[in-house]
């Protein structure tokens, strides 16, 4: 009796042969870090979320030739169409929408700047393209804290109507629906124009409504 193994029967050599080829080619694609079902060409355009989009703007000189667009100053684009004039790009906190809300860099047109534009103020933008909350300088950061609740120079906002809500202390609990803190000292209150009594509260982030819940402990 034989020991001899016997080698499978192909009815098609050729074929199996070239399945055996793509076998290893995917695989190599897949090790390297790529896919070889990827094969759609990247979007010129940042996908903030929301089905807006951020599009670089064109850039003349004073005669009217083309300049490069380096930093990427955009407009926002809703679902293909432009939805507003203000000149933004991404960079630093934010860049995706997130409960309605965005946070961008705003620019506006500064001749005496050689990019034409000036110092970008850090912002939170709505769905609509509209500006909820601007920093009151280039380090100014205003921060999306969930729901409809922003956060300014140690102040809760409103981003609904982009009022004051009462001051931001450092001790804070947020969680999912409410924002819990506390407000400890009078001159706090007025230092930042929403003089309330002292105490422990509660913020709804979707109605923004305040509750008093507790007092300060002594």
């Amino acid at each position: 009796m034989s020991n001899k193994k016997k080698e499978p029967n192909y009815l098609f050599p050729e074929a199996f042969d070239m399945l055996q080829a793509m076998a290893v080619l995917a695989q190599s694609s897949y090790f390297f870090g790529g896919s070889p079902r990827n094969t759609e060409p990247e979007s010129p355009y940042e996908n903030l979320g929301n089905g807006c989009w951020l599009r670089p703007i064109e850039l003349k000189d004073e005669t009217g030739n083309d300049i490069p667009n380096e930093r990427n100053y955009s407009h926002l684009y809703l679902d293909g169409q432009k939805i507003s004039d203000n000149v933004f790009r991404k960079g630093g906190m934010g860049g995706e929408f997130k409960d309605g809300y965005c946070g961008l860099i705003h620019y506006t047109k500064d001749e005496k700047s050689t990019s034409g534009f000036s110092f970008g103020t850090h912002v939170i933008i709505n769905a609509m393209g509209h500006i909820c909350l601007e920093g009151t300088g280039i380090s100014s950061y205003p921060a999306h804290r969930g729901g409809n609740i922003g956060c300014l120079d140690d102040t809760y906002y409103n981003l609904v109507t982009s009022k004051p809500i009462m001051p931001k202390s450092s001790t804070e609990i947020n969680g999912k629906d409410y924002i819990i803190t506390e407000h400890c000292y009078d001159w706090y209150g007025k230092k930042t124009g929403t003089q309330m009594p002292l105490g422990v509260y509660k913020i709804n982030k979707h109605t923004c409504e305040v509750e008093k819940i507790d007092e300060i402990r002594k």
